[in-house]
């Protein structure tokens, strides 16, 4: 096969009213299979239903090595400019193959097991109640603001031993990175903000793993100091870049769990009926949501080779799109895709990835989002929405609500 670009006409996807509601137009690629060539930027493949997309994160062909492709929007001679961010990032388990990301995996995990995660329960309902308490004799609010937003932060912060007066600026270097992460059309002013907010959180953790080596705590910082396995052990400038890693991805999905959680039940008060009768469905509820309003919409892998996918031409370094908020509602995999259905059986959804790189955080962000749903459902029977429409921050690839209005 020849090398050379073909001629390619992108197929509209990102249309007025996306970031609003992107499920129309799913829907219009759902129904064919396959990879599409998208008005992505210059252009980029996406691909959209379930079997694909499950397909696409395992394929070894398709390398997770992409942070030079975040910068692709910007003038070949900016670029240079930001190679620290891209270092960094690169740094990241997010964006690392095998057996790189392997060796690490393997020894982050021992800072994530199951066990570990349910052990946080009763701390993580305590914070919950502590934040709900100053809502009792409240009778408007908005939930982004007062649970949703601040909440992950908490949590994580406590888990990685972090002062309480350092949280609202972790929240704005994290919403930082969201905006670059998040959005195609990125401006300059967003690259530069992100890269400000990830040279900082990494010059805070390193004056954090700093302190825990002087003084270790009962924090995840002096457990993943003393993790090793064979002779393997993380390197300081591995171990900074999963702090901000973990911080990052531990805020910002887990918010937008919450919130469009919380958002999803709102609108279909039948289903929040249900869930206050039967409170032992919270599991497959937070399932339910997951994958109806998926927190993370997207992720992306580029071509390692030359290869025929789905009878397309895709050529070395092209960014695919695995797009996990259209898989998760094609009807192909999921009866009544459009429904939310809190007991829905069966429900594998893509909301975490799948295959090597499945969320290392999925077990901590489904305990986050249980407790807090659970308790905001139940101490509020009267709980409605106070907005006539929601208002949907403008980010592709993070779903989520910039203001959740509700009456109490």
């Amino acid at each position: 096969m020849s090398s050379s670009q073909p001629a390619r006409v992108k197929k509209p996807l990102f249309t007025d009213g996306f970031c609003e509601d992107p499920y129309p137009n799913y829907g219009r690629f759902l129904g064919e299979q396959g990879i599409h060539y998208v008005d992505w930027g210059a252009g980029m493949w996406a691909i959209f239903n379930y079997a694909d997309c499950s397909s696409a994160l395992k394929d070894p062909r398709l390398s997770a090595k992409r942070t030079g492709s975040l910068l692709r929007s910007l003038p070949p001679e900016k670029r240079g400019e930001f190679t620290e961010l891209a270092r960094t990032l690169g740094l990241w388990m997010l964006f690392m193959d095998a057996p790189e990301h392997s060796r690490l995996r393997k020894l982050m995990n021992k800072g994530f097991s199951p066990s570990g995660m349910e052990s946080l329960r009763s701390r993580i309902e305590q914070i919950v109640d502590r934040m709900i308490e100053s809502l009792r004799h409240t009778h408007e609010a908005d939930l982004m603001h007062e649970i949703a937003h601040p909440m992950p932060v908490r949590v994580i912060a406590e888990l990685l031993g972090i002062p309480d007066s350092m949280q609202t600026q972790l929240v704005q270097w994290s919403d930082s990175i969201a905006v670059f992460f998040g959005n195609p059309r990125r401006t300059l002013e967003d690259i530069v903000a992100a890269q400000r907010a990830v040279i900082a959180l990494t010059d805070y953790f390193r004056d954090q793993v700093a302190r825990r080596r002087r003084q270790k705590g009962n924090d995840l910082i002096s457990l993943l100091l003393e993790i090793e396995e064979d002779g393997e052990v993380l390197t300081e400038e591995e171990l900074y870049a999963q702090c901000v890693m973990l911080l990052f991805g531990g805020h910002e999905t887990t918010r937008n769990l919450i919130g469009n959680g919380m958002y999803a039940l709102l609108t279909h008060p039948e289903n929040l009926s249900e869930l206050r009768a039967r409170p032992e469905m919270i599991r497959s509820a937070v399932e339910e949501l997951l994958r109806f309003e998926s927190p993370v919409q997207y992720t992306g892998r580029i071509a390692r080779e030359e290869m025929d996918l789905w009878g397309e031409r895709v050529l070395p370094g092209e960014m695919i799109a695995i797009m996990l908020g259209a898989a998760n509602r094609d009807p192909k995999q999921f009866e009544d895709a459009g429904t939310l259905n809190l007991d829905r059986r069966n429900n594998a959804h893509l909301a975490f990835g799948a295959g090597a790189h499945f969320c290392i955080g999925n077990q901590l962000a489904r305990l986050e989002g249980q407790t807090a749903i659970l308790r905001l459902s139940q101490v509020f029977p009267r709980i409605q929405l106070s907005a006539q429409r929601a208002e949907w921050s403008p980010n592709i690839g993070l779903r989520g609500l910039r203001a959740l209005p509700v009456t109490l």
